[in-house]
């Protein structure tokens, strides 16, 4: 025998059923759907429309995985979903998604199971958020914590921690090597053209370091006129001076900036892991140690940590 419900509660029931809805549907900074229970979407919202382009005569009906970006559905990401949230009653991701356009964006989200009064499992909803902005924010963020406000180039913190991958990951019977970068005269002309021109020199140097590095090398601004380049995998201390006198080749051209020609100087100090030293610290310090070295002698030049060893046996300790 059906259960009779009185008119007045069934209008009641309407019209709650029809707010929800009307909420649902004009929540425009959520993408809200529902899926049956093998992933294909049943609803879709107009915020979803929205993030994700789909018109609901276009997606009605299609798994969710063709939300995901190629490289998830080959994980098998969309399955792998489906099986948390009906294990544990819902799934968080935070991840890129892709657009009908082909256009990827980042989102947070959760799918539930929807269950209904007996227990019984029904399908899932999603939502979703778009956070692109929040995740270019942090990308930002990071980007100046570690890098080199005028150049782009890491900066110290970050070719320290460079450093110390490279060496823990370099393979037997390989060199690192390291330069320590100073430009002479630059102090002199910051002074005679202004903080500008000297600014423009400092980036024209990191545009020719990043030039003409390899893609596996890494060059950085420690701070002032002072540059580094970490250079991975040599398998001989030969091949290392003759990318040196590479790096004294791309600065001996004048640096033009505007209508002026000013021409600079660089002096170098290179040190070699493993045998100039294991540790990052060390490494850096010996190179510096070859950079003094090598300045005493005036522009164009560079020396090697081991160079500078043999004289210190030779005079006594360089002050």
């Amino acid at each position: 025998m059906a259960t009779y419900i009185p008119r007045d509660r069934r209008n009641i029931d309407h019209v709650i059923e029809q707010s929800y809805r009307s909420l649902i549907e004009n929540i425009q900074d959520y993408a809200i759907f529902m899926l049956d229970k093998k992933g294909r979407i049943s609803s879709w919202d107009q915020g979803a429309r929205r993030q994700l382009g789909y018109l609901r005569g276009e997606i009605i009906g299609k798994h969710f995985s063709v939300l995901f970006t190629p490289r998830d559905v080959k994980r098998g990401i969309p399955k792998a979903d489906l099986k948390d949230a009906l294990e544990r009653g819902r799934h968080l991701d935070e991840r890129e998604y892709r657009r009908k356009n082909g256009k990827l964006y980042w989102s947070s989200g959760v799918l539930t199971s929807t269950i209904d009064k007996s227990g019984a499992h029904q399908g899932y909803s999603k939502i979703m958020r778009n956070v692109t902005e929040q995740k270019d924010l942090q990308r930002t963020v990071l980007h100046r914590s570690t890098h080199d406000y005028l150049t782009g180039l890491p900066n110290r913190s970050l070719f320290e921690r460079l450093l110390i991958k490279s060496i823990h990951h370099e393979k037997k019977n390989y060199l690192l090597a390291i330069f320590f970068l100073d430009f002479n005269n630059f102090k002199l002309i910051n002074d005679e053209e202004g903080h500008r021109v000297g600014d423009l020199i400092l980036i024209e140097i990191a545009a020719r370091l990043t030039k003409y590095i390899r893609m596996s090398d890494v060059a950085a601004r420690l701070g002032g006129d002072e540059f580094v380049i970490l250079l991975r995998s040599f398998k001989k201390a030969k091949d290392v001076k003759m990318f040196a006198e590479k790096v004294l080749d791309i600065f001996k051209p004048a640096i033009t900036i505007g209508k002026k020609r000013i021409q600079t100087s660089v002096s170098m100090g290179i040190s070699i892991y493993p045998q100039d030293g294991k540790k990052a610290g060390h490494l850096l310090h010996h190179a510096d140690m070859a950079l003094y070295q090598s300045k005493k002698k005036g522009g164009n030049q560079f020396d090697f940590y081991e160079d500078v060893k043999l004289l210190k046996k030779d005079r006594g300790p360089i002050k």
